[in-house]
């Protein structure tokens, strides 16, 4: 049975299952495609189909977006790991977050990891969640133990990315990733269209029906803005944007230097870190994963509903893994390791 049979077959049995509603799988190695699978539905009703240009909630996947534009910022030289905050940030050196470095900020080091207690709708506004991190005191020593910034690294690095370059967001995103790659679906805050005609809305059947990140079915949610936690991205956009980030990169198109990505997948430790769990092992913004003593050897981000997209420096692989339905086993997904055995690759517990 050929790769490309095998992978669809691992779809269609999630989702006949029940393990899945509805998915999308996107591989490339070395830069040329292997795949480009859906399988399921867009919603728990079953009424509409997954296509490859479907859009998913991602969750934190959306970190590696966010990291991938400070690289590229750092290989143009408008900013350095080792650049105070406040060089760029006017008014964020308050409260004790003056020595803040941006490598504090990429490795989770910024003290800033509690998620505010605001209205939930704050927290996808983002002037009110910007000013939120300007005025916010750290929790923990800045620079030393790693807290894992779920609702506010998306927040950091995004604002800063404005700060050192001048455009917003948004255009940077277009500018520097979407437009040369060609991507057809990466968006931080979608419009009322693309809401009602292009999401794959989480499904909770069987699942705790008041689980918090059901809010990401809200309107308010995707057309907001947290680069934490809403963007609405396709699988072949995650796996386009990584494949980019090794070897030759995407149709010659390399968007992060070599040099720059070895730098960024060292694991950055410090006295008192957990003896590399999971959730510990990043470098300078990606999660990283591989053998003992090759850590950064597969670089990416997984997401809260199990999406997932990544490279592998050693096999040339370049995933992109999107999904729509809510389950128990998160970080550990069943559908997820069955395509890892048939690539070969080792799992990935984020």
């Amino acid at each position: 049975m050929d790769i490309i049979k095998q992978l669809q077959d691992v779809l269609d049995r999630s989702v006949e299952s029940g393990e899945e509603c509805g998915c999308q799988l996107t591989v490339y190695r070395y830069g040329e495609l292997v795949c480009d699978l859906v399988s399921g539905y867009t919603s728990a009703e079953k009424t509409k189909k997954v296509t490859p240009e479907t859009l998913f909630s991602v969750f934190s996947v959306g970190k590696g977006v966010c990291t991938t534009m400070m690289l590229i910022l750092k290989d143009q030289g408008k900013l350095d790991y080792d650049d105070l905050v406040t060089e760029f940030w006017d008014g964020y050196g308050v409260n004790g977050k003056e020595g803040t470095t941006i490598r504090n900020v990429l490795s989770h080091r910024a003290g800033l990891y509690e998620t505010p207690q605001v209205p939930h709708e704050d927290l996808y506004n983002w002037e009110k969640v910007c000013r939120l991190m300007q005025d916010g005191t750290p929790k923990d020593t800045i620079g030393g133990v790693h807290h894992y910034h779920a609702y506010t690294y998306g927040v950091l690095t995004g604002r800063l990315a404005e700060l050192a370059d001048g455009r917003s967001f948004n255009q940077i995103l277009k500018e520097e990733i979407v437009d040369p790659l060609g991507l057809d679906g990466m968006y931080f805050g979608i419009n009322r269209e693309q809401f009602d005609n292009n999401i794959a809305f989480l499904d909770a059947t069987g699942h705790d029906p008041n689980d918090s990140r059901l809010s990401h079915n809200e309107f308010y949610v995707l057309n907001g803005m947290n680069p934490s936690s809403n963007g609405c991205i396709n699988a072949r956009s995650l796996a386009k944007m990584y494949a980019s980030l090794i070897g030759s990169g995407m149709d010659g198109i390399r968007l992060v230097s070599e040099k720059t990505i070895e730098e960024a997948t060292v694991p950055c430790r410090a006295p008192g870190d957990n003896d590399m769990r999971n959730w510990d092992r990043f470098g300078m913004g990606y999660a990283l994963c591989g053998p003992v003593g090759n850590y950064g050897r597969m670089f990416g981000h997984g997401g809260a509903c199990g999406a997932e997209g990544f490279a592998d420096k050693e096999t040339g692989y370049a995933i992109g893994f999107t999904k729509n339905k809510l389950n128990n086993t998160h970080p550990n997904h069943p559908t997820r390791n069955e395509i890892s055995k048939v690539l070969g690759l080792p799992e990935r517990i984020w």
